[in-house]
């Protein structure tokens, strides 16, 4: 249960109305009865999913205003969050609002007219369909916890599982991750070498 959510609940028990509990927590009564109403959220998540079918390009719309609002990651996630004066992370939010700003710019027709109909998974080669998006998610090449923006640039698409194990790591950095699991399984990795223009 989140702070908000567990407020709401508290005010309700004090027996604050639905309008007394928005005004004291400066939220919609929406958002008061979606917390606690029975079946609220059932209900919200099967009028999104209503949207979603009803219209084949919302999957893609709400795709794009995931990627443009990722989730603020955690002090963990951030390893060089702990470094910094309170200054420097006043600063830092400040210059990421200021790139946010610039970065609103494309829209899912142009994430298309980038990639196609058809694409491949930029880390694992799987095909991938336009159409089929629950098989593919959009991921920040440079993630937003190491500095990386949210612009057409610094997107790319991978498989869902690729991305769900790839987390806030760089590619660089995953692919890592990847050698040091299989290598632990007992397999050995190597790179062909590339071929030099006299074929030797």
């Amino acid at each position: 249960m989140t702070a908000l959510a567990r407020k709401i609940v508290e005010l309700r028990t004090q027996g604050y109305t639905y309008n007394k509990i928005a005004e004291a927590l400066n939220c919609s009564k929406a958002t008061i009865s979606y917390h606690l109403s029975p079946g609220g959220k059932k209900r919200a998540k099967d009028k999104i999913n209503a949207r979603l079918d009803a219209d084949p390009n919302m999957k893609h719309v709400k795709r794009v205003w995931t990627f443009k609002h990722p989730r603020t990651p955690t002090k963990k996630q951030q390893p060089w969050y702990q470094h910094k004066s309170p200054a420097q992370k006043r600063k830092s939010i400040t210059q990421k609002a200021h790139q946010f700003q610039q970065s609103m710019t494309f829209n899912f027709k142009d994430v298309h007219s980038k990639y196609g109909d058809h694409f491949p998974c930029a880390l694992t080669g799987r095909p991938l369909d336009w159409d089929n998006p629950e098989d593919y998610q959009y991921d920040h090449i440079v993630p937003v916890a190491r500095g990386g923006d949210n612009t057409l640039a610094n997107l790319q698409i991978l498989c869902t599982e690729a991305n769900q194990a790839k987390g806030h790591l760089t590619d660089e950095e995953f692919i890592d991750l990847c050698k040091e699991v299989v290598q632990n399984q007992g397999y050995k990795l190597y790179k062909p070498l590339e071929k030099t223009t006299n074929g030797s």
